[in-house]
Order: structure tokens, then sequence, then C-alpha cells
């Protein structure tokens, strides 16, 4: 994303455009996302898809090969096959031609590769098996040595979240109060769950973030996480989300799947956005003690890790 300079980004593009050519050729869902991406994150909006010339693994690989590019590349080849529906065999093995090209390997395209060959009881093992890995990253900081079982709930938590709506309305911890009563979710802690202490942590970032838990907006959190910091982690938490809402292979709790959820109206260029203010953003919140800022007016959080405006 930011480190894709912007001399590399017709070649990025051509080689997306390359990798999803095929059965026909790129379905409008993924050129929806390919075209959100060029004019948001990229500032681009000057780029025909329909003129610039698709680039093939080798030539996605002198171009670009040895350079932080890559591992972009790499994150946006595994979201384009998964906006592709069904997902075919064809798609799977073109993003493998370019994966082996650049001398690609992840949990992504473990994922997408066996859900195509082996199909989706396999694919949530390999999710499952990396994400757990990455969990403890994930809890709200103040909580990572407290031990994480599914038969665990934390009344204190509760209390301790619902002591919020005390504060001043203006707080980032009134908000994390209202957005559990505005959208009618436990607080984490009330049921017996592994999740309780990664969803404070989680609910905190939807607040400051200010995307609404539906599934167009876990997918704008998903990525701007990646825009803001496109770590391991934040990688696992947008794979995750397309897992849940757009393949809709995953049931996270009580998140039933869904599918093709960047088909949606709009929800493409939400997307886009998303990544693009994430990359916008100066600091990174996602694993900050967010509980010791309840007290801190929600602005004044956004302002310290300098988050653009939602419409921005």
């Amino acid at each position: 994303m930011r480190l894709v300079n912007a001399d590399q980004v017709e070649q990025v593009v051509g080689g997306l455009l390359g990798a999803v050519d095929v059965d026909g050729g790129a379905t409008d869902e993924q050129l929806s996302i390919l075209r959100a991406l060029t004019t948001h994150v990229w500032a681009r909006p000057d780029l025909d898809l329909a003129i610039v010339a698709p680039l093939g693994p080798a030539e996605v690989a002198s171009a670009i090969g040895g350079t932080d590019a890559v591992r972009r590349f790499h994150y946006l080849l595994v979201l384009l096959e998964l906006c592709r529906h069904p997902l075919t065999e064809a798609q799977d093995a073109q993003v493998r031609a370019y994966a082996d090209a650049l001398s690609l390997d992840s949990i992504g395209l473990e994922f997408c590769r066996d859900l195509v060959a082996e199909g989706v009881e396999v694919a949530r093992a390999d999710h499952d098996r990396f994400e757990v890995n990455l969990r403890s990253a994930q809890v709200e900081r103040q909580y990572r040595d407290v031990p994480l079982r599914d038969d665990l709930t934390d009344p204190d938590l509760v209390a301790r979240i619902l002591s919020f709506e005390r504060l001043p309305e203006d707080t980032l911890g009134y908000a994390l109060t209202r957005f559990y009563a505005d959208h009618g979710l436990d607080v984490p802690g009330a049921s017996g769950t592994t999740l309780n202490y990664i969803f404070a942590a989680h609910d905190m970032n939807h607040v400051i973030a200010g995307y609404e838990p539906v599934a167009a907006g876990e997918l704008a959190l998903g990525a701007f996480q990646m825009g803001m910091n496109d770590s391991e982690v934040s990688w696992i938490l947008c794979l995750t989300n397309l897992a849940i809402h757009e393949a809709g292979v995953i049931q996270l709790g009580d998140i039933a799947p869904k599918h093709e959820t960047l088909s949606r109206p709009g929800v493409a260029d939400m997307f886009g956005r998303a990544m693009a203010r994430g990359v916008a953003t100066t600091g990174d919140f996602a694993a900050a003690d967010h509980l010791a800022m309840a007290e801190w007016p929600l602005a004044q959080v956004r302002a310290h890790y300098g988050v653009p405006p939602l419409d921005a």
C-alpha cells in the first residue's frame, strides 16, 4: 500500500489484471475492487482498467521483484482471488503462477488453494491453525495474561465496560457502551468464549475508526487496519473478514457467513476508501491500551493517532 511507489502502480495494476484474466476475464466485482484501489489508495483515477496492459507472471517478477511492492501485490492477489464467485481451479492456478514467479507463500494462498482443491473444512482448518498463533497480539492489552478459554466469562470486564456509561458522552468509553447498545451486541465477557478479550480490542477499533459492525463495516475495518499497518496480524484480520463476509466459509461466534458482500452497491468503493484512510492515519491504534484511554474524548483519540475524518 504506502510502499507501492508511484512509478510501480501501473505495473502492480497490470499484474493484478493479468492474475484475474481467466474464465473469460475478470469479473465485475474484481474490477470494481481494483478500480477502488487505484482511485483511492493510489490516487490514480485516471487509470483506465480497460486499456492498462495485463502483465504475465514473469513480467511482474521483473518489474517489482525485490521491492516492497511484492508484499502488497501478494495481499491484493489473494483479495482479488477471493472476490471471484465461484472460485475456480483456473483462477487459483493463475494466482499460483504469479505467486511462484515472485516466490510467494502464505496462509492466504494456502487457504484459497485448499478451498478449491480440498473444500471448506480443510480451508477453515488452514485459517484456524494460522490465526491461533496470532491471537495474543489481538487481545486487549490489559488482558494479555488472562487465559483464553471457551468456557470463561468475565463479569468484571462486563462491569468495567458498562461503567463507562457514566463517562461524559464525548469520551471513547461512553462511545463504546453506545456501540453495544445501538447494535444490540453483548458486552465482551458476558458469554464464555476465547474471543472475549479479542472482541474488546476489536470493538474499540470499530469505535475509533467509525465503522459499523455489519458485513460492509467489518470489511472496511479490515481494509483500514491493513492500510494503517500491513502486519501479519492485520493481514489475518483482513483475511478472516474476507472468509466470513465475502467467501462465506467461516462462522465466528454468532456472526453468520455471508457471500459477495463486496459486490453490493458502494461496498467496493467503501473498501478502497477505508484502506486509503488507514494509509493516511499517522499512528497504529489497533493494539493500543484502549481501556486506558476510555476517559479521553473520542476526538482526542482520533487526533492522537492522526485518523482522518470518515468521509475523507
